[in-house]
């Protein structure tokens, strides 16, 4: 399997609207962050992780034209508002889209675009998606792409974090628990939410004390923070941190056995 980080910025993308670029160097082209996702793909399947504002762009930034089925971790705007962009793939699949997700975000996303799971228009918009319900602690397939889930802390609401393999990937984390970390066991690589920084008092975004615990417990060859704010200069972040551990980029390529 290959993964792709689509975006590895926060819910503002960096820089912000208005050119607001915070403590990035603006002629560091890895400071350049589109809202975070990833792209997970064998020879045979392309699974989207999260939906976000800036998917139109990051799918054609990687020339992706087949969608096999899509992860939500939660319902916060920044990982779904860009469903809408996922009619396309239903156009030229002429089937549904398969999206997968918790309860409570399956019920807000049909809530906020019923046309898309019920068609609308007195028949003009056909229905593209379709939905899975799935739990914390679930192992499912798509395609020839196995994977599992696991439960997040994010404050505001819990989160889905996934595992493909020696890879996991943990967006909108706060905290994890004991069963999660120990699901997570064995992985080789972690994309891990580090949005927290510096912060001593985290709330809804682990920090990087914390992040570096996890390492410690969980030991992978290989981390990389996503979920980075505009306070998070690339270049900084690379001083500041130990060799495995890495920010990530949009566009950043990682193998996975």
């Amino acid at each position: 399997m290959k993964v792709t980080v689509l975006g590895c910025g926060a819910s503002l993308g960096t820089p912000a609207s208005g050119g607001f670029w915070g403590a990035c160097d603006p002629a560091e082209p890895k400071n350049a962050r589109s809202r975070a996702s990833i792209l997970v793909q064998s020879e045979k399947t392309n699974i989207l992780v999260d939906a976000s504002y800036d998917l139109r762009m990051q799918l054609n930034r990687v020339g992706l034209n087949r969608m096999d089925g899509v992860l939500l971790s939660h319902s916060h705007s920044d990982h779904i508002n860009g469903l809408d962009d996922l009619r396309i793939f239903s156009y030229h699949a002429s089937d549904l889209v398969n999206v997968y997700s918790d309860d409570e975000t399956i019920s807000e996303i049909i809530r906020r675009w019923p046309y898309l799971f019920s068609g609308g228009g007195e028949g003009v918009y056909p229905p593209c998606l379709r939905t899975h319900k799935i739990g914390f602690y679930q192992k499912i397939s798509i395609g020839d792409i196995e994977l599992g889930t696991f439960e997040q802390e994010h404050k505001t609401c819990k989160t889905l974090g996934f595992r493909f393999g020696n890879l996991a990937y943990s967006v909108d984390t706060v905290d994890l628990n004991e069963k999660s970390l120990a699901h997570l066991k064995g992985i080789e690589t972690w994309i891990v939410d580090g949005g927290g920084y510096h912060n001593e008092n985290v709330s809804t975004h682990a920090n990087l004390k914390r992040v570096m615990k996890w390492v410690e417990i969980l030991k992978p060859k290989m981390t990389y923070l996503t979920v980075m704010t505009t306070r998070m200069d690339y270049k900084t972040l690379c001083g500041e941190l130990p060799a495995h551990i890495r920010p990530a980029y949009d566009g950043l390529e990682i193998e996975v056995g």
